[in-house]
């Protein structure tokens, strides 16, 4: 009787033990054991890990560098208009308004 009242999924995951995907670890089909279903999602697990250390390589050797080497020529280029626009002296290191407000010898910084 029960076999005459499953649904075609049911029908399918009965048929053969080679109708188990055990790799995919499908959440609507069925499992023998215990120890298959602990199997798959050690599985997905053990995939899930490797897909994040995969991500973090990536982020570590490409993104990083790549973004280290944008903001390096971004900021040497701001460095090089304030040097043409201020000279080394005080100015370039503390600004406009605190460079006015300090009293040091020009001497001492440059």
């Amino acid at each position: 009787m029960a076999s005459s009242t499953a649904g075609p999924s049911r029908q399918r995951a009965y048929s053969s033990a080679a109708s188990i995907s055990i790799s995919s670890g499908s959440s609507d089909g069925y499992y023998d054991s215990d120890d298959e279903l602990d199997f798959v999602r050690k599985q997905q697990q053990k995939e899930w890990e490797e897909g994040i250390e995969q991500l973090q390589v990536l982020v570590s050797a490409v993104l990083i560098p790549v973004i280290g080497k944008w903001l390096g020529r971004r900021w040497s280029g701001w460095l090089f208009d304030r040097y043409l626009r201020l000279g080394l002296g005080k100015t370039f290191f503390l600004g406009q308004h605190l460079a006015a407000f300090i009293k040091l010898p020009s001497s001492k910084l440059s």
